[in-house]
């Protein structure tokens, strides 16, 4: 199978070289030269054109950051209409479930196989194979995709195209919603005159221990390291944030207490973002 991979950010990055590693013939390509030059996996061709590396291979895997970028690099159809009959794309951003569905339509029309693939884990899991992956295919496409998935991590099929983003989602923002509460508790135990640290460990060898509860800290960097990580890390998972509102139209209590539970983790990135710039 020849494979292209378009994206080589982040996550983009580490999943390329994951499944250059895995022996999959491989074309690299992302429009940013800078990156382009960064990915050095032996063995691999570098490509800065979509198109050209579509025509070229069996396979495509995409990680771009947004919703935008992917509607840009997928167009009109020509992405897959570049790609051919019977061609396997596999989506690796966390976009729309709307997009997501929207492009699976797009590909079907061109005889893609289209499988859209929510991805748990950063770089590290990456590299080693052990990401969590939310996946929505059809039975057909999810079989014409498995060794990609299942050089990538641990398969999890929730349904048609749309629900590996929607399961994403779901998994995004109950992080996001458990780190604000997290966050939400030391500050009221240091407005108790409780010691944040002290507070925490204690807190961690009891009940109250979470995942979430051990990394906010480090999340929430003190004032004087620098504001930029902060607010990138803001605005990543803001945008997780806003596409997980748009799941169920009105109001929904259960959805209504995890988006408040994430702005808050958001709130506290921006405040500490800001104390850098005092």
């Amino acid at each position: 199978m020849k494979l292209g991979y378009i994206g080589l950010g982040t996550l983009g990055a580490p999943i390329a070289r994951r499944l250059a590693r895995c022996g999959f013939d491989l074309i690299a390509c992302d429009i940013s030269p800078k990156a382009l030059e960064a990915f050095d996996e032996p063995g691999c061709e570098r490509s800065p054109d979509p198109i050209a590396t579509a025509t070229a291979c069996d396979a495509l895997g995409i990680c771009v950051r947004t919703d935008a970028q992917l509607e840009a690099l997928t167009g009109d159809g020509a992405l897959f209409a570049a790609l051919g009959p019977g061609g396997v794309v596999m989506l690796n951003s966390t976009v729309s479930p709307d997009l997501a569905r929207k492009l699976a339509a797009m590909a079907e029309s061109a005889s893609v196989h289209f499988v859209d693939v929510g991805n748990s884990g950063g770089e590290p899991l990456a590299l080693a194979g052990k990401l969590s992956l939310f996946v929505g295919a059809s039975e057909e496409a999810l079989e014409k995709a498995r060794p990609l998935l299942e050089a990538l991590g641990t398969v999890s099929h929730l349904g048609p195209p749309g629900r590996g983003q929607e399961g994403k989602l779901l998994n995004n923002l109950i992080s996001i919603a458990n780190y604000g509460m997290s966050a939400a508790i030391l500050d009221l135990g240091e407005k108790l005159n409780f010691d944040r640290d002290q507070l925490r460990d204690a807190l961690m060898a009891g009940s109250a221990q979470s995942f979430a509860l051990r990394v906010v800290p480090g999340l929430i960097q003190p004032a004087g390291r620098g504001g930029h990580g902060l607010e990138a890390l803001h605005d990543l998972l803001e945008k997780d944030v806003i596409h997980a509102g748009k799941l169920l139209g009105g109001e929904d209590p259960s959805l209504a207490a995890l988006i408040a539970a994430s702005r808050h983790m958001l709130d506290r990135l921006k405040e500490e973002a800001a104390k850098t710039e005092a």
